[in-house]
């Protein structure tokens, strides 16, 4: 979630939206995606934190 289509760095919150605009409002990805929100924001920062944890220096852009 912190990579785009095209494999730049970026942030949960910006790849969410760029799916969703991907997809359009009416699709199943964007609703699934809706669903998934906190958890996916939740999922990233854990994983940030065990990468700092690990002394590994990423925070997606």
């Amino acid at each position: 979630m912190t990579t785009t289509p095209d494999g730049l760095v970026t942030n949960v919150h910006d790849r969410i939206e760029e799916i969703q605009k991907r997809y359009g409002p009416e699709s199943i990805v964007s609703f699934f995606i809706k669903q998934a929100k906190p958890d996916l924001i939740m999922a990233a920062a854990r994983t940030e934190d065990r990468l700092r944890e690990a002394g590994i220096d990423y925070i997606a852009k």
